[in-house]
């Protein structure tokens, strides 16, 4: 009996040995993976602080590391946000992960270039937007058929926006405002978008009018000096032709080697005309200059004497009648004053209604010197980006001096438009030697705006530490961009 237990015992020490044995090494094999490699390789170049905490130790599979979420050990979706990424998204790192169908880096600090994702056929999200990418727009997403929604807004990216990217016909959800793109705007036409966003850009020309970008309101195309057209109600102004519409080029003399026709060139020589002929033409048209500038004369004329004589027959009208005309004159001024009196009160009552539907909104006691279209026209320039907002100082036309600043959509969110009034009315009401007083705000659905003198001494972040520091999250571009603000 003692025997048999001893060898029972063996038995499972055994099997327990080849067990811990396959253990390991499957644990082994699930380590070196493709998919295991491609996370490590992108968390040694963007993770230089080891938020990620991915890590070779083989007890842990990397489908259980932080944001990875697998289907049959392939990587499907990938969530990193808001873990304070520092490094660069390296290329040939997470592109290996052929299955990945959602990928989300928002709201870290990665720099550098996006890198070639054409391997990630079946990406049908992609978020990178609140980083410090830099470099033009990634024309791999292109060939992403399955793509639904693109988020690469508040970056550094430049360069023009492809018109393949209106062939995306499942695009869904399109957002690239707050970057530095330029050029013109594709003709985004699929049914299938439904949020559009390529606001605080430099693009420039007219938006071109499709079904598609005329479901969305100016917010989605603010912030852009150059744009024009029918959806911002701002006219496109044509570039001046000297010699009417189609002004003709004239074309150099063909030049004719001696000793070779001009059929060997290629050249066809027009016949003069005579001088007759031309003789009649010019004839023709100094005749008929001289019948329009003699029936205008004529004309000038005409009405001249016309008025004449109505002058004088008022002139004795107001003779024979200088009483009941003053009477009549004193009439009439009382009910135009009147009548000047209604005019105003409507005007006040409708400013006040106009101002609760868009416009600006002044604060308690702020004289109204200037309107959102004149902000809107005005010169701007970039001052900094802070944690909830971007401020600019804008010039407008009468010389008039304001800083702007434009409050972050992302940051308020949770924060209702009756909320946002009540609250600036409030802060408009209150006035200290010390403190810069607020004079107007403006909100239109995501776009929240406050108007502030402009102080010409700098803010209180540079006085306290020296005029060398950057402001928060502003890239070389923005200290010296200068603009004017687009025309809503």
């Amino acid at each position: 009996m003692l025997n048999e237990r001893l060898r029972l015992l063996l038995l499972l020490q055994r099997l327990f040995s080849i067990l811990l044995l396959v253990l390991c090494g499957e644990a082994a094999k699930l380590l070196t993976s493709p998919e295991a490699t491609a996370l490590l390789g992108f968390q040694s170049k963007a993770d230089l602080r080891n938020h990620l905490g991915f890590s070779r130790n083989a007890s842990i599979p990397f489908c259980d590391w932080q944001g990875v979420t697998c289907y049959q050990q392939k990587v499907v979706r990938l969530i990193l946000e808001d873990l304070s990424l520092g490094g660069v998204f390296a290329p040939n790192t997470l592109s290996q992960l052929g299955q990945l169908r959602v990928l989300s880096l928002q709201n870290n600090s990665l720099t550098g270039p996006i890198p070639d994702l054409s391997a990630l056929v079946n990406l049908k999200t992609l978020f990178l937007d609140h980083n410090f990418f830099t470099g033009s727009f990634p024309v791999s997403t292109l060939s992403f058929h399955r793509l639904r929604t693109l988020d690469l807004s508040y970056n550094n990216l430049t360069g023009n926006i492809p018109n393949s990217l209106a062939y995306l016909d499942r695009l869904y959800y399109l957002r690239l405002d707050r970057n530095w793109f330029n050029g013109t705007i594709p003709p985004f036409n699929q049914s299938s978008l439904k949020t559009f966003n390529i606001s605080g850009n430099n693009l420039t020309g007219a938006i071109p009018v499709t079904p598609t970008l005329q479901r969305f309101d100016f917010s989605s195309f603010l912030w852009n000096p150059g744009l024009c057209g029918e959806i911002i109600h701002k006219e496109c102004h044509p570039r001046p032709h000297f010699f009417g519409p189609t002004a003709a080029v004239v074309a150099p003399p063909p030049t004719v080697v001696l000793g070779q026709s001009a059929e060997e060139h290629g050249v066809e020589l027009a016949q003069p005309q005579p001088i007759s002929k031309q003789h009649k033409r010019t004839a023709i048209i100094i005749g008929f200059s001289t019948g329009v500038f003699v029936l205008i004369g004529s004309l000038l004329c005409f009405v001249l004497a016309v008025r004449k004589q109505t002058d004088k027959k008022q002139s004795a009208a107001a003779a024979e009648s200088d009483d009941g005309a003053a009477a009549a004159q004193a009439a009439a001024v009382v009910q135009m004053e009147q009548e000047t009196e209604l005019e105003e009160k409507v005007k006040r009552v409708q400013g006040m209604q106009v101002a609760k539907s868009g416009n600006l909104i002044f604060c308690a006691g702020e004289a109204q010197l200037y309107s959102l279209d004149q902000l809107m026209r005005a010169s701007a320039e970039l001052l900094g980006r802070g944690t909830v907002g971007t401020t600019y100082k804008a010039v407008l036309d009468n010389r008039t001096v304001v800083t702007v600043k434009r409050l972050d959509a992302g940051k308020l969110a949770a924060t209702t438009k009756e909320m946002f009034e009540q609250h600036m009315e409030s802060v408009g009401g209150l006035r200290h030697p010390n403190l810069v007083p607020l004079r107007a705000y403006f909100q239109a659905k995501e776009e929240r705006l406050l108007i502030y003198d402009f102080q010409s001494n700098g803010s209180l972040f540079s006085l306290i530490h020296g005029p060398h520091t950057e402001s928060y999250r502003q890239s070389p571009k923005s200290r010296v961009s200068q603009y004017r603000l687009a025309t809503i």
